[in-house]
């Protein structure tokens, strides 16, 4: 007899190491379980956090934040909008986030962010954000090519959290949950991490990986 009540159901994405688009070449290691996450923090229903995603673990509360990342695509600065990859396993982008362009220096604050005010998830490949404030003095702050990323609060302007591991498969919050746990990785040294297949990185957030004691060797091959 199934106890799970999963017998009938098609699963979308994968609760299997490495996700839909499987990003880790060999077996990771997988930190000891017992980490809840926020439902507040997941995506929407229909999406899910990819593996590879950035988090925090708090071993202490035994708590994930999820750090989600955005590749800025194209920016209008009239119509203050702001075009972003749209990863595979959907849109993690809502109202209400407070967006920082990810620098070299994530231990410094920023001179601006914008707070998404709408979401147009309409496309298969990129989200267009609405956001108050993509520019200062005519001048956009937001680039092509930038990686974004959310900050702590209005007032502090510094990445929400910074990232000691990263998913080890798609999670999805079901429709009925009332809670959910996330399974992290902090080492998978023998084999690459290809972060072609991962939600984007910088050179800043690997070395904070590499400062919390985070070994990953990531390559750029797909």
């Amino acid at each position: 007899m199934n106890t799970k009540g999963t017998i009938n159901n098609y699963v979308k994405f994968s609760d299997k190491f490495g996700g839909v688009r499987k990003c880790y070449e060999g077996k990771p290691i997988i930190a000891v379980g017992g980490f809840s996450c926020d439902k507040a923090l997941m995506p929407l229903d229909g999406a899910a956090m990819a593996a590879g995603t950035l988090v925090y673990a708090d071993e202490q509360a035994r708590t994930i934040i999820p750090i989600y990342t955005f590749k800025v695509l194209a920016v209008d600065v009239n119509a203050k909008t702001v075009k972003v990859e749209k990863f595979e396993t959907g849109s993690i982008a809502k109202v209400g986030m407070k967006l920082l362009v990810v620098g070299d220096d994530l231990t410094q604050a920023v001179s601006n962010i914008a707070t998404v005010t709408a979401v147009d998830a309409s496309a298969p490949d990129y989200d267009i954000l609405t956001m108050d404030n993509v520019a200062e003095e005519s001048t956009a702050f937001i680039a092509e090519g930038d990686v974004l990323a959310e900050a702590k609060s209005a007032e502090v302007k510094k990445i929400k959290a910074l990232p000691n591991g990263l998913t080890y498969c798609d999670n999805v919050l079901g429709d009925k949950a009332y809670a959910i746990d996330i399974d992290y990785i902090w080492n998978c040294m023998e084999k690459p991490v290809l972060e072609r297949r991962m939600p984007p990185l910088t050179a800043s957030l690997k070395k904070a990986l590499r400062d919390n004691e985070c070994y990953f060797r990531f390559s750029n091959r797909k």
